[in-house]
C-alpha cells in the first residue's frame, strides 16, 4: 500500500519548504525533500545545511520506506493537480509513482540515506552530553513578526561581509529584547517587551532563517511563541512545523557608536505624504545610486532628484522648520524601506543635523523603532 495524502495539506507543507531547498547546487540531495512515513502522519524535511525545516501532514500510510523527491517539481505537480488526494507509491531503484486524479507521474528520487542531518533541537548538546540552553525568547507571534519586518530589510546582501549577513538579537535593559540590522550604510533597530529574556552576548540570526521564521509566523495564530537559542543553533516550533538554523559566526559591529545622541533639527512630517513624494521624485533618480535630495527652508521640505540623462523632479511639503537653509542627500530606496514598515497615516520625525551627519527616522506610533541612514554626496 502506498501513501495517500490530502492534496491541499501536502501543497501547504511543500510550500513551506520551497524557500529552503537549493535551486542551484552541486549537491543534488539539497534540492530534495525527505518524506518519512510515521504512523498516520508524514514527515517532510528540507535543508541547505545551514537552515532546516521539518513539518508533518496527516496521511493514510502503509509500511512504506522513506523517499526523497525533487522538492520544486513535487510542489508544482501537487499545486497543478486536479484530484483531492495524492498517492505516492515507491518503486524499485528510488523511483516513485505519483497519482492525483487521472494524472500519473513517475519521478526519480535519491537514496534517503544520503539526506543530511538537519540542525535541530535534539542535536545541540554540550561537551558533557547535556543541553546547554543559552536563552529562550517567549513573545507573541505577531510581535516577533513585526520585529523581523522592521530589521531584515537592512541586512547586508554582501555575502563576504558575513557578520552583517543577519540580524543581531540581544537582551536590552528593562526586560526587553532588541533586534538590530545594518549593511554599513543604514541601521534599523527595534525593541519590544520580553519578560525574563536574558542572553549574555548577542547572537546573529541569518537572514534566510529569519525569512523562513517569518513565513511560519504568518501561517499560524497569534499565541505566544518561543524562539530558542542553543549553542550555535536557533530554532522555533509552531504547531507541527519546526524551523532551525545555524547562527552566523563572527562579531556584530559596535552599532551604538553609529546612533546619533541628538539631532539639531527635528522635522515632523506625515509618513504617507513623505513616502509618496519620495516615490515620485525617485523616478528621475540615478538607477545605480538612487540619490534624492532633501532641501530645508523656512516652513518647507523639498524632495528632489536629478538625472542629466533623464530630467529632474521636485515636490514640496509643508513642515515646521526654522533655521538656516540646508540640503542633504540620501539613497531614496533606503528611506522608502524604512517608511514602508511604519504604520500608514502616522507621523514621522526626521532628525537632521547637517549634510555630513546621519539622518534619523523615528515615529510616535512606535517609539521603540529607530532607523539611521548615512547621507550621500549629490
Amino acid at each position: 500500500m502506498g501513501l495517500v495524502i490530502e492534496r491541499a495539506s501536502l501543497q501547504n507543507a511543500l510550500g513551506l519548504v520551497q524557500g529552503i531547498v537549493e535551486r542551484r547546487t552541486t549537491v543534488p540531495i539539497l534540492g530534495h525533500v525527505l518524506i518519512e512515513p510515521e504512523g498516520n502522519s508524514l514527515k517532510l524535511s528540507a535543508t541547505d545545511l545551514e537552515v532546516g525545516i521539518r513539518t508533518e501532514v496527516p496521511c493514510k500510510a502503509g509500511k512504506d520506506k522513506s523517499i526523497t523527491l525533487n522538492a520544486r517539481k513535487l510542489f508544482e505537480i501537487v499545486r497543478e493537480a486536479a484530484g483531492e488526494e495524492v498517492k505516492l507509491d515507491p518503486l524499485d531503484g528510488d523511483w516513485v509513482e505519483l497519482k492525483c486524479g487521472r494524472a500519473k507521474f513517475k519521478m526519480m528520487g535519491l537514496d534517503p540515506r544520503s539526506f543530511p542531518a538537519m540542525p535541530s533541537a535534539g542535536t545541540a548538546e554540550g561537551a558533557a552530553g547535556k543541553k546547554q540552553l543559552k536563552a529562550e525568547l517567549k513573545i507573541p507571534a505577531s510581535v516577533l513578526a513585526a520585529m523581523i519586518d522592521k530589521t531584515i530589510f537592512a541586512v547586508s546582501p554582501d555575502e563576504a561581509r558575513y557578520n552583517l549577513s543577519g540580524v543581531l538579537l540581544e537582551s536590552a535593559p528593562s526586560n526587553k529584547v532588541r533586534m538590530v540590522a545594518t549593511d554599513g550604510h543604514r541601521l534599523s533597530m527595534i525593541e519590544r517587551d520580553a519578560e525574563g529574556f536574558k542572553i549574555d552576548a548577542g547572537v546573529i540570526i541569518p537572514r534566510k532563517g529569519l525569512q523562513e521564521l517569518r513565513k511560519l509566523l504568518e501561517q499560524t495564530g497569534d499565541e505566544e511563541t518561543k524562539l530558542s537559542i542553543d549553542g550555535q543553533l536557533a530554532y522555533l516550533k509552531r504547531g507541527f512545523t519546526e524551523v532551525s538554523m545555524r547562527l552566523v559566526e563572527g562579531e556584530f559591529p559596535d552599532y551604538r557608536g553609529v546612533l546619533p545622541k541628538s539631532s539639531r533639527h527635528q522635522i515632523a512630517v506625515g509618513r504617507d505624504d513623505l513616502l509618496a513624494a519620495i516615490k515620485r521624485v525617485s523616478i528621475f533618480s540615478n538607477e545605480r545610486y538612487h540619490g534624492i535630495k532633501f532641501s530645508l527652508s523656512s516652513g518647507t521640505l523639498t524632495v528632489s532628484s536629478t538625472s542629466p540623462e533623464v530630467g529632474e523632479a521636485n515636490e514640496s511639503l509643508d513642515v515646521k522648520f526654522k533655521g538656516e537653509d540646508f540640503a542633504i542627500g540620501f539613497n531614496g530606496n533606503y528611506l522608502r524601506d524604512a517608511l514602508g514598515v511604519i504604520p500608514a497615516e502616522s507621523e514621522v520625525e526626521l532628525g537632521l543635523t547637517d549634510d555630513a551627519s546621519p539622518g534619523v527616522i523615528r515615529t510616535p506610533a512606535d517609539s521603540e523603532f529607530t532607523y539611521v541612514v548615512m547621507p550621500m554626496r549629490l
